[in-house]
């Protein structure tokens, strides 16, 4: 038993750090040289507030120490990619230790000197901005801790309904990587192994759950469905809803996703929500239809439609891929063209370039979709510029890049800068699939291809999904879109206007040092048509937020972030990471440069000795285990010895 406890030491050390740092499910001789499985998070706790479309939510992690030893456990989790964590603190038993905003390497710095002193200390840092650490040091034996953080964000509103997501698990990114001369592995994403959790062996349970609940005020609700859980749904009166789980707790293994179906002809055209304080912002969202009189002819269309096979896409991802793909071919018209790509390590298509969307060449495209499997690893860019090169002259036709996947990798910032660069008039537009999809990219790429970005969740009628996705290319609303404030001088984000589609509202965060006063104008085209609308400010606003200034700061950032992605200039993109501090620090924003920090002054370990712990996730539902190429060959002796492992541990236990 000893031999097979020191085994797997030895390999979760290898995949650790100097610092005594343990991975994957954690096997950590105790001072009685017994074996002791390290899982300290226990608990998550999710309170989710949503007034005027504004959603505040609080979550607050418990970890606990099981050893007999003090401990770090470092742990890597998922948000909304439009959060804005704009709060931090860390709750012992009997006082609260308040965060502060500083810049990522001054807080990292400030976190690690304080666990060194012995000091009770937490970091929140972003990875990606949906993509976030916690760490928390010095938790002493059989000691128990709260992490609490908060974030806004406006709320994704489509037709008639909000969508509120929660994601609870991160789907393991693979990395792309080359061989140098020496035949090493090489990749250009530099922080390539803070991105990746260890991940749980089906077979095993971390003990983590996870709590949710879910308040509505002052909204028209029609219904409340989830595609994901069983949901109870409480009418508390004067247009307020509680909603949570059918279970008290769940299993943190997908995201928990509600859709607000809103009554008829209750949402408003136009929407204006300003800040609480002394300076103005405001949250302007103009919901279409704009124009519903107007019909609208289909324009044909040139799509190429491109589907991940990666390994992190078998199991039911691929299948759902599928089944979305073959709806999608249902749907063309006979005077679009089409052609179907899919990727992994590499790519290859239906068809070298454009076809009619005949009956045959449809029929022949159903029976390529259908032998397509999943495994290997995601090579997403080389894919996607091969794509863009086979759009060249399209004419009077509407290109399309219609892209399928989990996203699930950890070059976000070079695809970003490909799209930038070689998309033109492409729209891009973008599909999730899986239960852990990363929502960040999916979005990101979407506007910046002027598309727009879905989700095909478990459960979900994929048929309708894509038939809405159809009729929503059909009906531009507005296009080349532009704001002229009258009256004040205003500050806009995003500064490039999406194209506005039917049921898909135009949302806009502004500052107005001078206040909001006037007309503002939403000028664009239809049909090749000039159109303008006009929108007396005053009129519409009715309501106020206290976190519209948080959201200006968020999306403020955002469109920074996307210009430092795009650029090659070094000195240009050092002026944009300066720029982005400046509003972190002004707005009190988590960001890729900026963190919270939280120190106790009390010492709680005074020879400041302590064993330091990644906290396992559970595998996301649905996924195949280590289906992805990255450490494939390591990550599988690594779960096999650790399952024997545990088997025999437990065997021994019991002997005992």
């Amino acid at each position: 038993m000893k031999k097979w406890m020191m085994l797997v030491s030895l390999f979760a050390t290898m995949l650790g750090h100097a610092d005594q740092e343990i991975a994957g499910v954690l096997f950590s001789p105790a001072t009685t040289n017994e074996a002791l499985v390290v899982l300290p998070l226990k608990k998550t706790e999710v309170h989710i507030d949503v007034t005027a479309g504004i959603a505040r939510t609080e979550v607050i992690q418990r970890f606990t120490n099981p050893a007999d030893r003090p401990l770090e456990a470092v742990y890597i989790f998922p948000l909304p990619s439009e959060a804005a964590v704009d709060g931090f603190e860390l709750r012992l038993k009997d006082r609260v230790v308040r965060s502060t905003v500083r810049e990522k390497e001054e807080a990292k710095a400030v976190y690690e000197q304080a666990k060194a002193e012995g000091r009770h200390t937490a970091l929140l840092e972003q990875e990606r901005p949906n993509l976030f650490t916690t760490s928390v040091a010095n938790l002493m034996p059989g000691e128990s801790v709260d992490i609490c953080f908060s974030y806004v964000e406006a709320l994704r509103f489509q037709k008639d309904r909000y969508d509120i997501t929660f994601p609870t698990v991160v789907g393991e990114r693979y990395i792309p990587f080359k061989y140098d001369e020496n035949l090493q592995p090489e990749t250009v994403v530099e922080d390539a192994a803070r991105l990746n959790p260890p991940v749980l062996y089906p077979c095993l349970d971390s003990g983590h759950r996870l709590s949710i609940d879910v308040t509505l005020n002052g909204l028209p609700v029609r219904t409340v469905t989830s595609s994901t859980h069983a949901i109870q749904v409480h009418d508390e009166g004067h247009d307020c809803y509680r909603i949570m789980p059918g279970q008290d707790v769940i299993r943190p293994d997908c995201e928990f996703s509600l859709a607000v179906q809103l009554r008829a002809n209750e949402a408003p055209a136009v929407t204006f929500v300003q800040s609480v304080g002394d300076e103005m912002y405001g949250l302007l969202s103009v919901f279409p239809p704009i124009g519903r009189e107007r019909k609208h002819k289909a324009l044909p269309k040139d799509v190429i439609f491109l589907i991940d096979t990666s390994g992190s896409m078998s199991g039911d991802s691929i299948s759902q891929a599928r089944a979305g793909l073959r709806k999608c071919l249902d749907i063309l018209n006979p005077e679009d063209r089409f052609t179907v790509v899919r990727f992994a390590d590499n790519y290859s298509g239906f068809s070298p370039d454009l076809r009619d969307a005949s009956p045959d060449k449809l029929a022949g495209a159903r029976e390529y979709i259908a032998n397509l499997t999943a495994d290997g690893g995601t090579e997403m860019q080389s894919a996607l510029s091969y794509v863009l090169s086979l759009m060249g002259d399209t004419g009077s036709r509407m290109p399309l890049v219609v892209f399928l996947t989990d996203g699930d990798v950890g070059n976000e910032e070079s695809l970003i800068n490909l799209l930038s660069k070689e998309l033109g008039n492409t729209r891009l537009f973008t599909f999730g699939i899986g239960s852990a999809p990363n929502e960040f990219l999916m979005h990101r790429m979407a506007e910046v291809g002027r598309g727009q970005s879905r989700f095909i969740r478990s459960h979900e009628d994929i048929g309708e999904v894509m038939a809405d996705f159809f009729q929503t290319l059909d009906a531009p609303v507005l296009t080349d879109v532009e704001l002229e404030w009258e009256g004040a001088e205003v500050n806009t984000y995003p500064m490039r206007c999406p194209d506005i589609f039917y049921g898909r509202p135009l949302q806009v965060a502004a500052y107005a040092p001078g206040g909001f006063e006037g007309r503002v104008k939403v000028i664009g085209q239809i049909d090749g048509e000039h159109q303008e609308y006009v929108i007396d400010l005053e009129h519409h606003a009715t309501e106020q937020h206290d976190a519209i200034d948080t959201l200006y700061g968020r999306m403020q950032i955002k469109d920074l972030m996307v210009q430092l992605m795009q650029t090659d200039d070094e000195v240009v993109g050092n002026e944009l990471k300066q720029a982005v501090i400046r509003i972190a620090l002004k707005h009190q924003l988590v960001t890729r440069f900026t963190s919270r920090v939280a120190v106790e002054e009390q010492v709680v370990n005074r020879d400041g000795e302590l064993i330091s712990v990644r906290v396992p996730v559970e595998a996301p539902k649905g996924w195949q285990m280590y289906a992805t190429a990255t450490q494939e060959a390591l990550q599988l002796v690594l779960g096999i010895l650790i399952l024997l492992a545990a088997l025999l541990w437990r065997r021994s236990v019991r002997a005992a």
